[in-house]
């Protein structure tokens, strides 16, 4: 599961400037497709919205979870989960697995060949 974790500022970087969205009541889901091959998550969980790490680390978990149930369905794409407004505790995934899914499918609709595409002309420059 550790190389499904989006780590490098770079890569949240590109997925912030230029995104396909998806929201729930709680979380906004921002998704982009990615050269690696399989989808990847980070997540931005602000202290100004939960003080507390067990609330923040509560919401991490039952993010994580959600993005492990669907990892076989969704596509090659980076997907950053961003924290919203303060969810009421035990509902914060409440249709998270379906938003992923939406967002995932926006990103591939708007960049259809995107990571292969970026290899094609190096080969036929000689």
């Amino acid at each position: 599961m550790h190389d499904a974790r989006l780590v490098a500022k770079a890569d949240f970087d590109r997925v912030f400037a230029d995104n396909q969205r998806a929201r729930t009541d709680y979380l906004i889901v921002m998704a982009r497709p990615n050269a690696v091959g399989h989808p990847r998550l980070g997540m931005v969980i602000a202290k100004r919205l939960l003080a507390r790490a067990v609330d923040r680390n509560r919401v991490k978990r039952c993010v994580r979870e959600s993005f492990r149930q669907v990892l076989p369905q969704l596509p090659a794409c980076d997907f950053v989960v961003r924290l919203i407004v303060k969810p009421v505790p035990g509902d914060e995934a409440r249709d998270l697995s379906r938003t992923f899914q939406r967002a995932g499918q926006r990103a591939m609709a708007k960049w259809p060949t995107a990571p292969a595409g970026e290899a094609a002309p190096d080969l036929s420059s000689n």
